[in-house]
């Protein structure tokens, strides 16, 4: 589990600097996306056990996670 986890936060690093610009201009951003890494890859866990040591699959749980909480925040706020 620690495995995917780590790579959907990083992943999620990579997703708020490509979408959103700089880290520190945009903190909440980041929050937001690791927030929905890690509710992605709690959500992951939850339904395919299997894919807890697939460094590929916590990759893109960590890309669409990310996007998620990000889409999520920004509708919350209705900048989107």
């Amino acid at each position: 589990m620690s495995d995917i986890l780590f790579s959907a936060i990083f992943t999620a690093f990579t997703m708020v600097r490509v979408i959103k610009g700089s880290w520190l201009r945009n903190p909440q951003y980041l929050a937001a996306g690791i927030l929905g890494a890690i509710v992605g890859t709690l959500v992951l866990h939850a339904c395919w056990p299997a894919y807890d040591d697939d460094f590929i699959v916590g990759g893109v749980t960590g890309i669409f996670g990310s996007w998620a909480g990000m889409a999520l925040f920004d509708a919350i706020l209705g900048v989107a």
